[in-house]
């Protein structure tokens, strides 16, 4: 199992989207493949879910590593 207390989020991107009104998140994937993207109404709302994204992204990589065990 992956140690998520010394795992961090790289690459992290937080910006309002003029055009739709509505603030992007997205940060690199752990697993080293495409970004973690997510799109909300506010800001804090947008970091949550890429902090929700990202914690589930980390539990399928575990769970990938265990099945591969």
């Amino acid at each position: 199992m992956r140690d998520e207390s010394r795992m961090t989020m790289t690459g992290v991107d937080v910006r309002l989207d003029a055009a739709t009104g509505r603030w992007t998140a997205g940060c690199d994937d752990p697993g080293g493949e495409a970004r973690l993207v997510v799109s909300a109404e506010t800001r804090e709302r947008a970091e949550r879910l890429l902090d929700e994204r990202w914690r589930a992204r980390i539990d399928d990589l575990d769970r990938e590593q265990e099945e591969d065990r």
